[in-house]
């Protein structure tokens, strides 16, 4: 499965050939060039047919030639209309420069759903990877962005210009004002806008126009009058001199049947003058939004389609070559739009037809799918979507698919097993465990009627997945029984040997989380494909520290490293492990790049858990226990409502442990209602035993030895066939401090010889990390009567002592620092008071990048000066 942005569309990307008959436009590029020195956006808007798109190309050429200067040229359509697709776009088009990004561009991607903050977040990461080169000039075009409509898109867009580097300047191209903050930038003298009054042709420029299409200029007067005729409308005079070439007369092109006059023009004066095979070329070709050989071939049944291209673009119809070479061709989008009405005009229905052979040619399945829908072909559209829905949700691509989906007739989609499997999909990755449930039902329900065993069978581990999420344990242990005996490929295997570990984790059943685990490594080595998300998006903290894992889980991050796509989610890995082993600087330095990760990725739910749980573990052992408690907090705010209604009683144990070292007995006493409460039939197994394990501790802590005896004794029994995660704490510690309290030495050192038996074997320090003080008296009182070596118990208390010793801290910076490093360096600089200027000097920065970095700065923090940014500063 493929994890990474689409492919990039060549053709999107590639910046226009300019048209031969392209008029110059020196004066108006050149104060163009001299104004967006010191802007951040670029604005030409105008209606269809003034010329954007030619102004753009020069616009480009131009800052190609100027040192330093880097274009980027992106041509929006319809299908960028969604805030994911519009930056899987804009990524695309970036890929060229070679950006240095700090996280795989497809895990950003995956945050860029909505215009959330966590989106905005994660933005962030694309604003750092731009403004990492600070030699360079970029510039991005987005042309034709009426295309994009949507509100979290926009959003989306509105932030990326607002928080640009200096380095970068945005130059769009519209038929409308977008609703972007364009009164703020205009205020600010970081907009320059071009309209239509700009992009009039003039009596210089109609007369350059003839120049450049061979005619004989007509007179000043004809020209002038043709240029109040259309108010200087660069697409009507193209007309008009076409007409005016045959010595028609011209109909007037002002007020609101101008559109209805130009349509009666291109059939007119441009369609009906082409040879009639032609003609039915350019009608047929019209469903395509790109002109190429092969699909031009496929529409119109031509074998010669490059030939005919390359002639109707000598013809100077009103094309757009995307690609010199191949070649790419677009119509511009009034004649487009003329030409498929005029298709459905001459011949009713043919369209329909015609999409569906150009879905047919189509090698990539995102572009085949709108074809697919317009020729209502539903089948083919639903297949389409079911062969790009694993890549597409990978990159957070789900809006996307559910839009495709909602196109789909209701009463054809609902019944079908297909539709069903990708609804369930996107809910999952939404944590919406409830409504994936249903979907996995319902898909593996029609897919068992109609036969289709492979597929049944991959709907029916999602929805095992599915109820052990939600606690239907029973219904899980019964997908895993009925899957036991399918030969299944091991791509489809993986995702039953992940269910078969969380089934294990949720009943306390250690054999078979290491079953499940081994099983998931060897027929994940052998399905690459499979490794998301059933290893990526694990959870590794209820995994770590439960006895054999150690060797299973080395070897699933092992296979994640192997594997570049997953390397977003290799460092809660590397942190888990390194903690539980207790190697106190690959640890802290494993744990500061989750953070970061964290940071900058804060819509991935599960990394965000992963990072903020195993920070609070971190501040436990170092003595910070308000901290610990704080981080344990912000993992109950991190949760989605489907992740907490299965989850939650999980991390209070986790909160209750941090209680428990800190040896707080209110603290714990405060969680007691909540965690012995008894445990519903859709929870857990394993809250039994945590359940007694804090009812045991909290009396322990009070001094109640006699109450907290058979507490514990009760929990260790629970225990040996309900293992907790290794996090939420283990009982036989507790217990042998009550059994040594109670003056039973001997049963005591019993229980604590176990707990070292498996610090040994597994090299490990995490079932270790008690109360240092009962845990180091305990152990000294009890060394003469433990079967545990000598030697394996100093080689442990050596690297205990250095693993609680280590006090460096775990944060770099606040965790919700979004600043990146040089814009720390001014805000550093601003709260010492500094002017920009002495800024500027003291970093060897430009007045206008410091500005540009002060305006970031407030942004990013949500600051309204820079007083308030300096007490910002200093107050961490």
């Amino acid at each position: 499965m493929d994890i990474r942005t689409p492919p990039p569309q060549p053709s999107k990307y590639r910046i226009p050939r300019p048209r031969r008959d392209a008029v110059p436009r020196p004066a108006l590029l050149a104060r163009t060039l001299e104004q967006a020195a010191d802007a951040r956006l670029v604005l030409v808007q105008a209606p269809a047919g003034f010329g954007k798109t030619t102004l753009l190309v020069q616009i480009a050429a131009a800052l190609a030639a100027t040192p330093g200067g880097e274009v980027v040229w992106v041509s929006l359509d319809a299908e960028d209309n969604d805030a994911n697709r519009l930056f899987a776009t804009l990524f695309g088009a970036l890929a060229a420069l070679d950006l240095p990004w700090a996280v795989p561009p497809a895990s950003v991607l995956a945050q860029l759903q909505d215009a959330s903050p966590a989106a905005r977040t994660a933005l962030g990461l694309l604003i750092d990877a731009l403004g990492a080169r600070p030699e360079a000039r970029i510039a991005l075009v987005l042309d034709d962005l009426h295309h994009v409509t949507d509100a979290a898109a926009l959003q989306l867009l509105d932030t990326l210009i607002a928080r640009a580097p200096p380095e970068l300047c945005l130059y769009v191209g519209s038929r409308i004002a977008p609703p972007l903050s364009l009164a703020r930038w205009r205020a600010g003298g970081e907009l320059v806008e071009l309209g239509f009054e700009d992009l009039q042709f003039d009596l210089d420029a109609a007369q350059a126009l003839c120049r450049q299409r061979g005619l004989e200029a007509p007179s000043d007067e004809a020209l002038q009058a043709a240029l109040a005729r259309t108010h200087g409308w660069v697409a009507g005079l193209h007309l008009m001199l076409g007409s005016a070439r045959k010595g028609a007369s011209l109909p007037s092109l002002i007020g609101p049947v101008a559109h209805r006059h130009l349509f009666d023009y291109f059939a007119q004066e441009v369609l009906a003058e082409l040879p009639p095979p032609l003609q039915q070329f350019v009608l047929y070709s019209s469903v395509l939004p790109e002109l190429n050989p092969a699909l031009c071939q496929a529409v119109t049944g031509l074998g010669d389609a490059r030939a005919v291209l390359e002639a109707l673009f000598g013809r100077q119809l009103f094309l757009s070559a995307l690609d010199d070479t191949v070649p790419v061709l677009r119509f511009h989008d009034l004649f487009r739009d003329f030409l498929r009405g005029e298709l459905e005009r001459r011949e009713p229905g043919l369209a329909a037809q015609l999409h569906a052979r150009a879905a047919a040619a189509e090698t990539r399945a995102e572009r085949a799918v709108p074809h697919w829908l317009a020729a209502g072909r539903w089948s083919e559209a639903l297949a389409a979507l079911r062969q790009m829905a694993d890549g597409l949700l990978a990159v957070g691509g789900t809006h996307r698919l559910e839009r495709w989906l909602e196109q789909l007739p209701p009463d054809w989609r609902e019944p079908h097993a297909d539709a069903a499997l990708l609804r369930g999909l996107c809910a999952w990755s939404r944590w919406d465990w409830v409504q994936a449930r249903d979907e996995f039902q319902r898909s593996h329900d029609a897919f068992a009627r109609q036969g289709q065993e492979r597929d049944r069978l991959l709907a029916l581990g999602m929805l095992g997945a599915c109820h052990n999420a939600l606690g239907d344990l029973d219904q899980a242990g019964e997908v895993l029984a009925t899957a036991a005996d399918a030969q299944l490929p091991p791509a489809l295997q993986v995702a039953f040997d992940s269910l078969r570990a969380w089934n294990g984790v949720a009943r306390g059943d250690s054999a078979a989380v290491l079953a499940g685990l081994a099983a998931m490594a060897d027929n994940a080595a052998l399905a690459p494909e499979a490794r998301y998300p059933n290893i990526v998006d694990m959870s590794y903290g209820h995994f770590t520290g439960l006895p054999g894992t150690w060797p299973l889980m080395e070897r699933l991050r092992r296979l994640c490293q192997s594997d570049r796509l997953d390397v977003v989610q290799v460092p809660a890995l590397d942190a888990w492990l390194a903690f539980w082993h207790g190697e106190p600087g690959p640890a802290r330095d494993a744990l500061q790049a989750l953070l970061q990760l964290q940071r900058h990725l804060p819509g991935d739910v599960m990394l965000s858990i992963s990072a903020l749980h195993l920070r609070s573990l971190h501040l436990s052992v170092q003595g910070h226990s308000a901290e610990a408690l704080d981080s344990i907090t912000q993992v109950f705010d991190t949760m989605t409502p489907g992740y907490s209604r299965g989850w939650r009683r999980t991390y209070v144990h986790a909160q209750a442990r941090i209680h428990w070292r800190a040896e707080d007995a209110d603290g714990l006493a405060a969680l007691l209602p909540e965690l012995a409460r008894p445990r519903s039939a859709r929870e857990w197994p394993v809250l039994d035993t945590g359940a007694a394990l804090v009812q045991g501790q909290h009396a322990l802590l009070r001094g109640d030895l006699a109450a907290a005896r058979p507490l514990l004794a009760h929990a260790v029994a629970l225990q040996r066939g309900g293992r907790l995660p290794a996090f939420m704490g283990d009982a036989r510690f507790a217990l042998a401090a009550c059994l040594a309290g109670l003056g039973e030495p001997d049963a005591a050192a019993a229980a604590l010889d176990e707990v070292l038996a498996e610090a040994v074997q597994d090299e490990g320090l995490g079932l270790l990390l008690e109360p240092p003080g009962r845990l180091q008296a305990l152990w000294h009182a009890l060394a003469p009567r433990l079967r545990c070596p000598a030697a394996a118990q100093a080689q442990l208390r050596r690297r205990l002592a250095a693993w609680q010793a280590d006090g460096a801290p775990v944060d770099a910076a606040p965790l919700d620092d979004p600043l990146s490093a040089r814009e720390r360096e001014v805000l550093a600089l601003l709260a010492e008071g500094q002017s920009n200027k002495l800024i500027a000097r003291a970093l060897d920065l430009s007045l206008h990048t410091v500005k540009r970095h002060v305006a970031n700065i407030l942004t990013k923090l949500a600051l309204d000066s820079r007083t308030q940014a300096a007490a910002y500063w200093h107050r961490r």
